[in-house]
């Protein structure tokens, strides 16, 4: 047997790790892959030299890295990119970009010469949920690139399962203006107020959204605007990789309820939106551009979507390491990335009876939001509980929020707290979520999208209201907050974290729905809320 190290096909090629990928359960094969089908692949190189544990960031932390700094460090090897763009065009390929920062090539050919160069058989497949080009078994790449070469994006488009949005009850838009005592939804400055935000309009902030399906809509952000009696924020959209940004393919509610959050809470702060395919190499492009947009430099991304880490025939380890190197740039450089951490509770849509976290929130370098059910009595009295709907599965139209143990990435030192995964034998993972916000349906945000007025939710509408919160963070210190997580476990004046003195805990609800069982919310961090859902001053206090 040889070794993951050792050469075949007359020692040409070496097996790529983390590059194995199986059918998707359910899919069946419709024939090969046209031969002459052009391909634009995403090639990630290895690093100068391996990105160190970002500090602790934020106000009390090591100073963040430039761009220039994360590259002169920490880029590609221009030597290794010469390598890689000679032998590549040696056999047949043709070069499109170069980038040291990202350490990544584009590469194109047709699907003939891609199997060639990376020993692999393309097949086209029918699925429920979408066909698909993809493959099976692991790559190859060329001898003379091996451990040059770290993953390979674009063989193979399988779509990541799509988040099923939360059932939207649609209103008339009259009802936009009924009075806050008679309605059980918010606009996102009236959460705001209740999660006493630091005062600010977002002036002078760059807001980051990453969106892998539907479209940006002037006309329905300019209704909300006036609905929600705020201004109208300048919105841009960027194409990654010639992904359409205008498609009304039912995933435009996830991108309006993004932008119209954000707007609601920020409204004077620049919106960047990139819209990007929904597989592997689409979100690693998506990362990539965001964080090193130097057009628009942003310090906070919010991500909505998202699939269990470790769900069947989903994420590549090449994948789940590649995008989590990104997001440990991120966090290096002091941007902080929010991300849902889903709204299925413990069996996040995989249904095989054991519990799951939605990947990317189970990152270590990302701000993993859940959710709660937030409610206000006409005298204005607040009551809050973990999100749990129903059964807490939206395919019975219920939802709650996500949480747990990651089964993939280890828990990080600064995480100090004693929660096991309800899974057997599993390993001691990061916990997720971090913080938490309203996120029910039933008490949820309104929004406009396709010209009708709508209650959403979801930790897609948490997310971005935990950024809208950085932002107006970021405003309000000298640097930007950066990389929070680690900061939350610190103790600060008279012994309490940040964690204690910055929230308010959620002490009941849990995310049970998987058949194995899930979390319980209880005094103190838990796997369901988190440290809680946040008091701004005092966290910005706390900061300071």
């Amino acid at each position: 047997m040889k070794s993951q190290s050792q050469k075949n096909s007359g020692e040409t090629h070496v097996l790529l790790a983390g590059s194995k990928r199986e059918m998707r359960p359910g899919s069946q094969v419709l024939g090969v892959a046209d031969p002459d089908e052009w391909l634009e692949l995403t090639i990630k190189l290895r690093r100068k030299k391996a990105l160190p544990e970002p500090g602790t960031g934020g106000a009390k932390g090591a100073k963040p890295l430039s761009r220039t700094e994360l590259l002169a460090q920490y880029g590609a090897d221009p030597a290794d990119i010469e390598k890689v763009r000679t032998v590549l065009t040696g056999l047949g390929m043709k070069i499109l970009k170069e980038d040291a920062a990202t350490c990544t090539v584009r590469a194109g050919a047709t699907a003939a010469v891609v199997e060639s160069v990376f020993q692999v058989r393309l097949f086209h497949y029918s699925h429920p949920k979408g066909n698909y080009r993809g493959r099976k078994g692991d790559l190859h790449v060329p001898a003379e690139l091996s451990g040059i070469i770290l993953a390979v994006f674009g063989l193979d488009n399988r779509k990541m399962v799509k988040r099923r949005p939360l059932r939207r009850r649609k209103h008339s838009l009259n009802l936009a203006q009924r009075e806050a005592a008679s309605r059980s939804w918010f606009y996102p400055a009236e959460l705001a107020a209740i999660y006493s935000f630091p005062s600010g309009d977002g002036a002078g902030q760059t807001v980051g959204l990453l969106e892998f399906g539907g479209g940006y809509f002037a006309d329905d952000l300019t209704t909300f605007c006036q609905n929600a009696d705020v201004a109208v924020p300048v919105v841009k959209t960027v194409s990654v990789n010639n992904t359409p940004t205008d498609q009304r393919d039912g995933a435009e509610g996830e991108v309006m309820l993004d932008v119209e959050v954000v707007a609601g809470v920020c409204p004077k702060a620049a919106i960047v939106v990139y819209f990007s395919t929904f597989d592997e190499g689409g979100w690693v492009s998506a990362v990539d551009t965001a964080v090193h947009d130097e057009q628009n430099p942003l310090n906070v991304i919010s991500v909505s979507w998202g699939y269990a880490e470790d769900a069947p025939g989903a994420w590549s380890a090449g994948a789940l390491d590649a995008i989590n190197d990104s997001l440990k740039a991120a966090a290096l450089l002091g941007v902080t990335i929010c991300v849902a951490a889903g709204d299925d509770g413990s069996d996040d849509q995989v249904g095989d009876g054991h519990a799951h976290v939605d990947f990317p929130s189970s990152s270590p370098y990302v701000l993993a939001v859940g959710g709660t059910t937030l409610k206000k009595s006409a005298t204005g009295v607040i009551t809050e509980t973990a999100w749990k709907d129903g059964d807490g599965l939206r395919n019975d139209n219920g939802g709650s929020t996500g949480g747990g143990v990651s089964t993939y990435f280890a828990r990080p030192s600064w995480q100090t707290v004693d929660i096991n995964s309800v899974n057997p034998g599993s390993i001691v993972g990061r916990v997720v979520p971090d913080v938490a916000a309203d996120a029910s349906a039933n008490t949820g945000y309104w929004m406009v999208v396709d010209g009708q007025g709508g209650v959403s939710g979801g930790t897609s509408a948490s997310a971005p209201l935990w950024a809208s919160l950085i932002a107006l963070l970021n405003s309000s210190l000298d640097k930007p907050v950066g990389y929070l997580n680690p900061l939350l476990f610190q103790a600060g004046t008279g012994g309490k974290t940040l964690g204690q003195t910055g929230f308010r805990d959620i002490t009941s609800g849990n995310n049970e729905t998987a058949s194995i069982g899930g979390y319980v919310a209880g005094t103190g961090y838990d796997g369901v809320t988190g440290w809680g859902v946040p008091v701004g001053t005092a966290l910005l206090n706390g900061l300071k």
